[in-house]
């Protein structure tokens, strides 16, 4: 008798293992479920089809042209959009052009912020810097700058002794920044 009343606890905890196993399925398909549709809201499908695509006629591209890399993306991205928006025209009586253009943009922006960024940066550096050559803070900040200046012409000069007429922009670039530089250490004195 005890024999048959293990058997039928046995086959009772089996059931509950199974429905525990069960239900931590369920549990863990419906967290899977979340984080798609919470990432399908944030990324759209057409913007992971579109990257698919081009990387595909990336790889095609950077065959020919290895050094763009950027270039080749943008340059198929544009491509695809434009079959896409082609295609689309063919089979749909009203194309959604906008979708076209923000699922291409959402591509494009994060590849090409990082290099406007930083050319935005290098400008605004550049203004600084100019504005700091005229305008000095102090005496030895005026020093330093001509100091800086001067060498970054001599050792320019020196450089380009054999070919200074073939590179005198760049000479007459660092002349001016060193003219810049004594006028303002001109405007420190007066």
């Amino acid at each position: 008798m005890s024999a048959v009343f293990e058997f039928f606890q046995k086959i009772q905890k089996q059931i509950l293992d199974l429905q525990n196993s069960i239900h931590e399925f369920q549990e863990s398909w419906g967290r899977f479920q979340k984080f798609w549709d919470l990432f399908f809201q944030i990324v759209p499908w057409e913007v992971l089809l579109l990257l698919v695509f081009s990387v595909i006629l990336l790889s095609l591209f950077n065959s020919i042209s290895p050094s763009t890399p950027k270039t080749n993306l943008t340059i198929s991205i544009l491509l695809l959009c434009g079959l896409w928006s082609y295609l689309w025209s063919l089979f749909s009586e009203t194309p959604n052009y906008g979708k076209i253009l923000w699922t291409g943009f959402y591509i494009l922006f994060p590849l090409h912020a990082f290099g406007l960024g930083k050319f935005t940066y290098e400008k605004i550096r550049l203004r600084i810097l100019a504005k700091k050559r005229i305008k000095p803070r102090d005496w030895e900040e005026s020093l330093g700058q001509i100091s800086k200046d001067y060498n970054g012409l001599m050792a320019l000069a020196y450089s380009k002794t054999d070919s200074a007429h073939e590179n005198k922009s760049e000479i007459q670039t660092k002349i001016s920044d060193l003219e810049k530089s004594i006028s303002g250490i001109k405007s420190l004195l007066q």
